[in-house]
C-alpha cells in the first residue's frame, strides 16, 4: 500500500462524510431551490440575469460533481489497496 493510495481513500471517505452530512444535503437543497426562485423571477430581457443565475447552478453543481469523483477514486483506491493485500497474502 502506497501513503498516496491511502491519502486518496481517506480524502474518499472525507468527501462522503461530506455528501452525507444532512447540513450539507439540506444546503444544498435551499440554495438549489433559491436560485431556481431567481431564475423564475427574471423577466423577458433579463438575460443577463439569468445567465449569471445558471453559472451559479452550475457552480453549485461542479462542486457536488466534484466530491462525488473524489469519492469514486477513494473507492477505487481502496479496491487496489485490497487487491494488492490479497496478491500479497496469496504468495505467502
Amino acid at each position: 500500500m502506497t501513503d498516496k493510495d491511502q491519502d486518496e481513500v481517506n480524502r474518499g471517505k472525507q468527501a462522503e462524510e461530506v455528501l452525507n452530512n444532512p447540513v450539507y444535503q439540506e444546503a444544498f437543497l435551499i440554495i438549489r431551490a433559491r436560485l431556481m426562485q431567481e431564475f423564475e423571477k427574471t423577466k423577458f430581457g433579463q438575460s443577463e440575469e439569468r445567465d449569471e443565475v445558471w453559472r451559479k447552478m452550475q457552480t453549485v453543481g461542479w462542486i457536488e460533481k466534484h466530491l462525488n469523483q473524489v469519492v469514486a477514486s477513494g473507492r477505487i483506491s481502496e479496491q487496489s489497496i485490497l487487491a494488492r493485500a490479497t496478491e500479497h497474502l496469496k504468495g505467502l
